[in-house]
């Protein structure tokens, strides 16, 4: 495995941001496509360049390439969430998920969190194997399922973009 470290996104050149939104798009449609309509797209550029510009955006790197990256947001003063957590599909299955949510809780702790969140999509018609893995992946690194809510109440407007019914599974963790 390369080396790789872990960073807040700052100062990314146009191809670096166009890239991260286009492997993020990727990614999700490849593992959530059967979930959302036609022509969704996971992260938008304007979105992804007021992400960076927050310093949320935190990423898995080499010295030459982009392996992962996960948004961390800032709840409230004891709380942060995280999302869009991707790894490039060629660094896939070398820790780089474990490195990014790893750094997160780091960062969140830094930053006065002693709790992180995050929001699991999961589909009611049907099983979906990647959401199982996350279920279970993120049971076995410390996140307890907290709430389940009706989709448009974590995000006004969600259910229009899918084309299954689903949930928002809230998951906690404390640091």
């Amino acid at each position: 495995m390369k080396d790789i470290k872990t960073i807040v996104a700052s100062q990314l050149d146009e191809n670096q941001v166009g890239f991260l939104v286009s492997m993020i798009n990727q990614v999700y449609q490849e593992s959530e496509g059967d979930i959302w309509k036609v022509g969704h797209k996971r992260i938008v550029l304007p979105r992804m360049l007021e992400i960076i510009a927050k310093g949320e955006l935190l990423l898995a790197v080499t010295d030459s390439e982009i392996c992962g990256c996960i948004h961390l947001e800032p709840m409230d003063d004891v709380m942060a969430k995280f999302k869009m957590l991707v790894a490039n599909p060629k660094f896939k299955e070398q820790g780089v998920g474990s490195m990014l949510v790893n750094y997160a809780e780091e960062v969140a702790r830094v930053n006065g969190a002693n709790k992180m969140q995050l929001e699991l999509l999961v589909p009611t018609e049907f099983l979906h194997p990647d959401k199982v893995f996350l279920k279970n992946w993120y049971t076995r690194i410390g996140y307890q399922k907290n709430a389940e809510h009706d989709v448009d109440s974590a995000d006004a407007g969600l259910s229009a973009l899918l084309k299954t019914g689903c949930v928002a599974e809230i998951y906690h963790k404390v640091l």
